[in-house]
C-alpha cells in the first residue's frame, strides 16, 4: 500500500466516525484558534503602538517629577512660567507643560468619555496632528483660558454627526461647556477600546474652573522636544538641571521617557502578555493531544481484526505504524486548519470592536500548524507503535 492509499485509507476512517472525530479535534481546534488570536491582536498591538508613536515629532520625550519622592514631588512640579527659562536652552526646541483629565462629555443627545488634554499652543509644534476640520488652539485662547476644545473624528462624528458638523457646536461637562473649534484625526490608543469607548480632545491649559493662576499652578508632565533629536540625552540632561535649580530639588527626582522608550516598553509588555497567555492556549493543545492519543487507542482496540489480516496478508510492522500515525495527523491538522480559521475570525472581530488594525499573523498560523502536527506526530506514535506490535496470530482470534 502507498502512501496515497494510506492517507485515503485514513480519511475515509475518519469520516466514518464523524462525530467521534469532532469531539476529539475540539481540543485542537480551540487550542490553535487561541494561539492564532492572541499572536494576531498581539502583533495588532504592537502596530497600533507603532502608530501611535509616529505622532509624535522626532526628538520628543516626556519629564516628569518621581511621585514616589513624596518629600520633593509638590515643588519639583512644573510652573508655567518655567516655560520660557526652558526655551532659552539650546538643546530644546519646544516644550509644554500638560495636565490630564478623563471627563465625560454630552451633547443633547449622547454621552461619552474623553481623555482630555490641558496644554499650550506649542504642543501642535511637537506632535503631527492632521486637522480634518477647523482649526487647533491659538496661543490667545489658552492665555485668556478661553472653554474651547479640539476633539478627535471618532467624538465629533458620535456626538454630531460629521467633523464639518462639530465645528462651533459645544460639549457639556460637568465642569462647564467647551465651544469645537477644531477636529483632528487621532491614532488609536494602544489600549484600543479596553475598559470602555474613549475619545481623546485638547483644551488650554487652566480652562477647566479647578485651575489657579499662572503663576502658581503646578503639573505634572512638561512635554519637550529636543533640538537635537540624536541627542536627546543632552536635552533632558539640561533640562533636569534647570528644573532642580529653579524648584531647589534633587536632581534625581526628575524621569523621563522618550517615545522609542515608551513603544520598546509596551511592545515588551505585549510580547510578555502573549507568552503567558500563548502559554496557557497550548495547554488546550496538550489536552487535544490527549483526546488523540485515547481515541487512538480506542481506534487500534476496535481494529484489531483487521490489523491480523493486514499482516496476515504482508503488511508489514512499519506499515500499520504509518497507517495510524497518518490518521492521527490528520485529525490534528484538520483541527489544526479549523482552529486556525476561528483564531482569524476572532482577531478579525476583535480588531473591529477595539478599533486596531487587522493582521493576520503568517507566524501565528505556522506556529500553530507546525504545533498541531506535531500534537498528531507526538500522542499518536504510541497506538501506532502498539498496533505496529500485535502478532498476527492473537490479532485475527481478538472478537
Amino acid at each position: 500500500m502507498n502512501i496515497w492509499e494510506t492517507i485515503r485509507l485514513a480519511f475515509d476512517n475518519v469520516r466514518v466516525n464523524k462525530l467521534r472525530s469532532l469531539l476529539t479535534m475540539i481540543g485542537i481546534v480551540f487550542g490553535v484558534a487561541a494561539v492564532v488570536t492572541v499572536v494576531s491582536i498581539g502583533q495588532a498591538g504592537q502596530q497600533s503602538v507603532m502608530d501611535t508613536m509616529s505622532s509624535y515629532k522626532s526628538g520628543y520625550f516626556l519629564i516628569y517629577p518621581d511621585a514616589t519622592d513624596t518629600t520633593n514631588y509638590e515643588n519639583a512640579m512644573f510652573r508655567i512660567n518655567d516655560i520660557k527659562e526652558i526655551n532659552k536652552l539650546s538643546s530644546v526646541s519646544h516644550a509644554a507643560v500638560s495636565q490630564f483629565y478623563n471627563l465625560e462629555g454630552k451633547n443633547k443627545l449622547e454621552k461619552v468619555k474623553f481623555s482630555v488634554t490641558a496644554t499650550t499652543a506649542d504642543i501642535v509644534k511637537m506632535i503631527n496632528m492632521n486637522m480634518v476640520a477647523g482649526r487647533y488652539l491659538q496661543a490667545q485662547e489658552v492665555n485668556t483660558r478661553q472653554k474651547v476644545i479640539v476633539i478627535d473624528k471618532e467624538a465629533a462624528t458620535k456626538l454630531f454627526g460629521s467633523p464639518e458638523q462639530a465645528i462651533q457646536r459645544k460639549i457639556k461637562f460637568d465642569q462647564g461647556q467647551f465651544k469645537v473649534i477644531g477636529v483632528y484625526d487621532a491614532k488609536k490608543s494602544v489600549l484600543g477600546n479596553i475598559g470602555g469607548e474613549q475619545f481623546f480632545a485638547y483644551i488650554p491649559l487652566e480652562a477647566l474652573p479647578t485651575a489657579n493662576d499662572g503663576t502658581s499652578s503646578r503639573f505634572d508632565y512638561l512635554e519637550v522636544t529636543a533640538a537635537d533629536p540624536t541627542n536627546i540625552e543632552k536635552a533632558i540632561k539640561d533640562l533636569s538641571s534647570l528644573m532642580a535649580e529653579r524648584h531647589h530639588v534633587p536632581l534625581s527626582i526628575y524621569q523621563s521617557v522618550t517615545a522609542q522608550e515608551n513603544e520598546q516598553m509596551i511592545t515588551s509588555t505585549f510580547g510578555i502578555i502573549q507568552l503567558i497567555i500563548g502559554s496557557i492556549a497550548a495547554i488546550s493543545l496538550i489536552v487535544g493531544g490527549i483526546g488523540v492519543m485515547n481515541i487512538m487507542l480506542v481506534s487500534v482496540t476496535e481494529r484489531t481484526r483487521e490489523i491480523g489480516i493486514r499482516k496476515a496478508i504482508g503488511a508489514t510492522p512499519n506499515a500499520i505504524r504509518i497507517q495510524f500515525l497518518i490518521e492521527s495527523m490528520m485529525l490534528s491538522f484538520i483541527g489544526g486548519v479549523v482552529g486556525i480559521l476561528f483564531g482569524l475570525l476572532a482577531s478579525y472581530i476583535y480588531s473591529i470592536a477595539s478599533g486596531w488594525p487587522y493582521v493576520i499573523s503568517i507566524k501565528a498560523i505556522v506556529i500553530a500548524f507546525v504545533f498541531s502536527s506535531s500534537v498528531g506526530v507526538f500522542f499518536g506514535f504510541y497506538p501506532a507503535n502498539k498496533a505496529s506490535k500485535l502478532h498476527p496470530i492473537d490479532a485475527l482470534r481478538y472478537e
